[in-house]
């Protein structure tokens, strides 16, 4: 398992855990709200390693930044 920033556009990836921060339930439950929970498969988009990483999950996007990516944990499919 790898943090979500260190995957290159055109990965297809697997969440599989997020770890914690001093707001830990909201984050995940806001992320739960965009789709991306544990063993949701998501597409990196766009990650350029310094600003924010754009997810395709289902039909939608989602630009998540640096921070909150360094916390999200997955693996390629």
């Amino acid at each position: 398992m790898r943090p979500l920033v260190e995957f290159v556009p055109g990965d297809v990836v697997i969440i599989r855990t997020v770890t914690g921060c001093r707001h830990f339930y909201k984050m995940r439950r806001r992320l739960c709200e965009l789709g991306l929970y544990d063993g949701a498969e998501v597409t990196i988009v766009k990650n350029d390693f310094w600003g924010p990483v754009i997810v395709q999950v289902f039909h939608s996007k989602v630009a998540l930044g640096c921070g909150i990516a360094h916390k999200i944990y997955a693996e390629k499919k």
